[in-house]
């Protein structure tokens, strides 16, 4: 039987190459982004390499639009097998004391709020089936460490990341595992700006040197939710050229 995977944030960047390898590896999958055009192409991409896709526009912070996302997913589908919550949002760097309350809630409920309300309802659909599922958290290595100017975006990874811990403990005993990849410097959009922010200050990116590529993230992924993969739940993966072990490290050399 096909197994299915909802991936969000799935219209660029890690999301689009997610849902391209996981069709590659023979899952139906489920676009959820706000771009319902960037969706489409990426759909329809899927679907001239043989896979079989669904855009469904979603705003994540929206939980009604959550319920029904897994709604349509089920009603094409019949099931859920595997969720990977990789939306999220980079806002622009400020001093904590100058960030809006609406700022703060909105990075918060994009990264943090929506990914654990879907889970949940992912999980339940999860339950309806022959048992067992995946959860996956696409969190960040600024969870790790702190950022000038980004403490809602660290709060809220760093909420991810023991949320992912949390829920793997929760359900480990209904057979769906939960697991996430911490991304470092990663070639797409919403990380263009620190990576403006480094090379302006000629600062080191990693251990390794260079930028990786949204296809090493999800490839990544692929094996995490994947038979070859189900002793692993509760941990966080970095993919970061090094970056978290060579966190206060001189790399200038």
């Amino acid at each position: 039987m096909t197994r299915v995977a909802v991936v969000t944030g799935a219209s660029r960047g890690i999301g689009a190459a997610t849902a391209t390898r996981l069709a590659a590896e023979g899952f139906a999958v489920v676009l959820a982004a706000r771009s319902a055009d960037d969706l489409e192409t990426v759909a329809k991409q899927i679907e001239a390499d043989g896979g079989e896709a669904l855009a469904v526009p979603t705003d994540v912070t929206d939980l009604a639009a959550l319920d029904d996302l897994v709604t349509a997913t089920l009603d094409r589908f019949g099931r859920l097998d595997v969720l990977v919550n990789n939306a999220g949002v980079l806002p622009v760097a400020a001093r904590s004391e100058r960030i809006s309350a609406e700022d703060w809630r909105r990075t918060i409920d994009l990264n943090l709020t929506g990914p654990w309300y879907l889970a949940c309802r992912a999980k339940e659909a999860m339950d309806r089936g022959d048992g067992g599922g995946v959860v996956v958290n696409v969190t960040s290595t600024a969870a790790f460490f702190p950022s000038v100017g980004l403490s809602s975006y660290n709060a809220s990874k760093a909420g991810l990341t023991m949320l992912t811990r949390t829920l793997a403990l929760d359900w480990a005993r209904d057979r769906v595992r939960v697991v996430g990849v911490a991304p470092g410097k990663v070639d797409t959009v919403l990380v263009q700006p620190i990576l403006q922010w480094s090379a302006k200050r000629e600062l080191p990116l990693n251990p390794l040197g260079r930028i990786g590529q949204p296809t090493e993230v999800a490839d990544l992924i692929a094996f995490l939710v994947s038979d070859r993969a189900t002793y692993i739940t509760g941990t966080v993966v970095t993919v970061d050229g090094g970056e978290v072990a060579a966190s206060g490290a001189d790399l200038a050399r």
